[in-house]
């Protein structure tokens, strides 16, 4: 059986281990919504990971929910991310950038004044956090066809300035309640259109947004992300198995580079998961950052057993630039501060020391 250092492929994606870094939101992107030197750095200290997953970025304004989110819109974007993502590669890592439109999570006083756009103008809470504060949900307005032409376009868009900025591929985040999620769920999808009422037609814009993607840069440069029945979201979903099966049926989905699933999900539907599911999977572990190195390597050993090709950590990677290492030695692992997540600046961002800098000092 593999071990979770040994390196894998997953399509065209080239993996130095199973050790993956999840996509995390840290706020730190400039004005416009373009990476800094600080996000470079951050990242760079990060390479060590089998594969780095970039945080959620937004393929258009519309689509932006927190301040700080970086994008991937402009030129200026894509050649402040191809500073980071030449940092990643010249440290000897490997990674994928993270695309995301919130949808009717989206919100007014960060997009630029724009109403969110959803599959249906449903509030799905009264309140949502943007930012330290906790806001009104902004009602959106019901996506047109022509308005999810214009999404996908945004969406393809991206990701070609992705590839030309040198990443080794793209995520699509379908999950944690955003955008595609929502087109997913009845709770938020209530069309009566092509688009909505069963759960194939659910299915439809979400896949339409994959063969975007694949026909712009080919689908082994395309993972997909999804959190069937997320604990995270307080959005509902009815008859997880049917809907999901619909999904990774289409043959669409089957041709991607990976799979990649959430903790947050029910594990009875994440065992399904892996019967509907035939390619590369990454599963995402949710480990509470106090957990010693022994207990999180024998755990990432049983996922893989269970059937994972590779696991994915958060805040793990957050607190230990060099997680990879300091699991194989067993060394303390330190624990991030909560408190500096989405704060900007460098404290709690690229402070934290990696092994060999402990030991000396």
């Amino acid at each position: 059986m593999d071990t979770v250092f040994d390196p894998a492929q997953f399509g065209d994606i080239p993996l130095g281990s199973r050790l993956v870094m999840s996509g995390m939101t840290r706020q730190r992107a400039d004005a416009e919504g373009a990476p800094t030197e600080t996000m470079t750095t951050y990242y760079s200290q990060r390479a060590a990971a089998g594969l780095i997953i970039a945080e959620s970025t937004h393929p258009s304004w519309t689509g932006k929910n927190q301040p700080g989110s970086p994008h991937m819109i402009t030129d200026a974007d894509e050649q402040a991310w191809k500073q980071v993502v030449d940092a990643v590669h010249d440290n000897g890592g490997t990674i994928v950038l993270q695309l995301m439109h919130a949808g009717g999570n989206a919100h007014p006083t960060v997009n630029g004044d724009r109403t969110p756009v959803a599959p249906s103008d449903v509030i799905p809470t009264e309140t949502i956090r943007v930012g330290a504060d906790m806001l009104p949900h902004a009602r959106p307005q019901a996506l047109t066809q022509a308005g999810m032409r214009e999404v996908i376009d945004d969406f393809a868009q991206a990701a070609r300035r992705a590839m030309a900025a040198g990443f080794d591929g793209v995520e699509i985040h379908a999950g944690n309640g955003f955008l595609l999620h929502q087109f997913l769920s009845p709770q938020t999808n209530t069309r009566i259109d092509q688009y909505g009422g069963t759960p194939q037609d659910r299915c439809r814009f979400p896949i339409a947004v994959i063969d975007a993607l694949t026909e712009a840069i080919g689908a082994a440069r395309v993972g997909l992300r999804i959190s069937p029945g997320a604990s995270v979201t307080s959005l509902h979903e009815l008859d997880l198995l049917t809907q999901y099966g619909q999904l990774l049926a289409q043959p669409e989905v089957q041709d991607l580079a990976y799979l990649h699933t959430t903790s947050t999900s029910a594990p009875e539907i994440i065992e399904q998961m892996r019967l509907l599911w035939h390619g590369r999977w990454i599963h995402n572990m949710g480990t509470d950052p106090t957990t010693p190195a022994s207990e999180v390597l024998a755990r990432a050993t049983s996922t893989l057993a269970r059937g994972a090709d590779a696991v994915s950590l958060g805040r793990l990677f957050i607190a230990n630039p060099d997680l990879p290492r300091r699991l194989a030695t067993n060394a303390t692992l330190a624990t991030p501060d909560f408190t500096t997540f989405y704060t900007g600046g460098t404290r709690g961002y690229t402070d934290y020391t990696p092994l060999e800098t402990e030991t000396t000092s």
